[in-house]
């Protein structure tokens, strides 16, 4: 499977390096907002404390429309990247497809994920006001990623509605549960060495190691992960293994 993924990635390589500029503006964008935000593991991440203290109205209002923006990107990239993919595996032509399908899909996709930045947004002011915000944002978070987990992959393959693609979601997870630990490790392995060695490179006062961080992991490393991620949904069917 990863073998599938790292010929997949090196096949397609230019297609996916341009597709994945996407992602490099997405992770950016939250960093020229106003956002109490900080880079760890090739990703920006926000310091929720901050936000009930230290912003404004309008710095609230930006900060929406700026991860709205970034949700629009990323489901643009991982979009385009599942349809390069199931070019090559399905051994289909499907220039106009991308064209014309591209934009459905990555409105699908950027619905879905939106709803998902709302609920979480709203367990979090209910948790903050009852201060048990660092479990229920979490466990909140990991539950509704289970059920988005192979939603992208869903939708762009099979073309099944949202609802439909969740419950596939879940069932790839339930009935392939190994495919989905590998995914988890091998991610959670790449980050975690590539974060080491970007700290190290800032105790040397490298200043510019996160921002090649981020680079590197919008480029090469999360679309590396999708690529994966739609390899193992694609196991579903056997004479594409």
């Amino acid at each position: 499977m990863i073998e599938y993924s790292i010929e997949a990635f090196r096949k397609n390589a230019k297609l996916v390096l341009f597709f994945s500029v996407p992602f490099l503006l997405a992770f950016a964008i939250p960093l020229l907002s106003p956002m109490p935000t900080y880079v760890s593991m090739g990703a920006t991440f926000l310091r929720t404390g901050s936000m009930f203290v230290d912003l404004t109205y309008f710095d609230v209002g930006l900060i929406f429309v700026s991860s709205l923006a970034s949700l629009f990107l990323v489901s643009f990239a991982i979009v385009s990247i599942n349809l390069v993919i199931k070019s090559q595996r399905t051994m289909t032509n499907i220039r106009m497809e991308v064209i014309e399908g591209i934009e459905k899909y990555t409105m699908t996709i950027f619905l879905l994920y939106s709803i998902a930045l709302v609920l979480s947004l709203v367990v979090l002011l209910v948790s903050y006001e009852y201060q048990v915000e660092g479990l229920t944002t979490p466990l909140f978070s990991f539950l509704i990623s289970l059920v988005l987990f192979y939603v992208p992959a869903a939708i762009v393959i099979d073309e099944l509605r949202p609802t439909e693609a969740m419950k596939m979601s879940l069932y790839m997870i339930k009935n392939k549960f190994v495919l989905f630990l590998i995914w988890l490790i091998l991610g959670f392995v790449i980050l975690t060495v590539l974060d080491v060695g970007f700290v190290f490179l800032a105790s040397l006062h490298v200043t510019w190691s996160r921002y090649a961080m981020l680079v590197l992991n919008s480029l090469i490393v999360l679309p590396f992960l999708v690529i994966l991620q739609t390899q193992m949904y694609l196991t579903k069917y056997t004479i594409l293994k």
